[in-house]
């Protein structure tokens, strides 16, 4: 019995030790003398998933004494298709702030240091992949006298696109 066993592991080491590793292209010469091509092209391929980062204020309250308050944008991270940016925009440069009793004031978005005016629809900032981040600082303003005490609410919508 114990020798029907050894012959049989035997036999079974001995197949599989036996077996051809096959390659899926042969450089030299092939079976029949024919040469085979010196080298081989493969195509070689790396994915990169895009991503990026953009970071809104969840809210703005403006100072009483200059009604007025700053927002900074981040956008960072940023691994996109080439030839495209990350982009965000504002919906509206200027909208109405109100009290719950209907009283109404402008506010007015600037951007940057020099304060220049974003129009509804506007774009606040741009980040290439080749800057991988950017900020931009927004301003809110109340625009025109108050005339009326209360507290004044708003709504502006951000939209970060690629593109």
């Amino acid at each position: 019995m114990k020798k029907l066993v050894t012959l049989l592991l035997t036999a079974a080491l001995a197949i599989t030790a036996a077996t051809t590793a096959f390659a899926d292209h042969q450089i030299g010469p092939d079976a029949n003398g024919n040469p085979n091509p010196a080298s081989k092209a493969i195509p070689v391929t790396y994915t990169v998933a895009p991503k990026y980062t953009v970071t809104i204020p969840a809210s703005v309250t403006l100072d009483s004494d200059s009604k007025s308050s700053t927002a900074t944008i981040v956008v960072k991270d940023v691994t996109v298709d080439f030839g495209k940016k990350v982009k965000v925009a504002l919906n509206k440069g200027t909208f109405n702030v109100t009290t719950d009793e209907g009283a109404t004031l402008p506010c007015k978005v600037t951007k940057g240091t020099n304060k220049t005016p974003v129009n509804d629809n506007g774009t606040v900032l741009e980040v290439a992949p080749a800057s991988k981040s950017g900020s931009e600082t927004l301003t809110f303003a109340i625009t025109d006298p108050v005339v009326y005490s209360g507290t004044y609410k708003g709504t502006v919508t951000f939209e970060v696109s690629v593109g």
